[in-house]
């Protein structure tokens, strides 16, 4: 599959870094698959079908098919679509009770309780950057 990716990215005449903005996924997982380290998971696939509507699936997942042509034709036999209704949706009102019981309270965290002869043995103090700085006593 990692080849037919390679081939879909040429195809496509895009990078792999361009390919991991459009899907979201991180460079590195685009650089693991193509280098065959990993291979790649059900989520990337489905966000690469539903970026790239014209991909044929069957083609990314087997290599049988062709490389586009991937999206569903439009059904143009009216006798097999689906019929519209043109009466309006009713609107089904919702008692207070019920909305009432769906209501979560948020409850407050209350401090653990200490001990009157606890004593700090350190203080680690954790930034929003990942890192962190611990302070004992000496």
């Amino acid at each position: 599959m990692k080849d037919r990716i390679k081939n879909f990215i040429e195809a496509k005449g895009i990078s792999a870094g361009e390919l991991a903005a459009v899907v979201d996924v991180q460079r590195s997982n685009i650089s693991h698959i193509l280098n065959g380290r990993n291979k790649p998971g059900a989520s990337f696939i489905e966000k690469l079908l539903l970026e790239f509507p014209d991909l044929n699936a069957r083609w990314l997942l087997t290599g049988e098919g062709d490389m586009f042509g991937g999206q569903a034709s439009v059904n143009n036999n009216p006798q097999q679509r689906l019929p519209i209704t043109e009466e309006p949706i009713k609107e089904q009102p919702m008692e207070k009770k019920s909305i009432e019981k769906n209501l979560v309270q948020e409850k407050s965290i209350e401090k653990p309780a200490m001990a009157s002869n606890s004593e700090i043995d350190k203080m680690v103090i954790m930034y929003r950057d990942g890192t962190f700085n611990i302070y004992k006593q000496r």
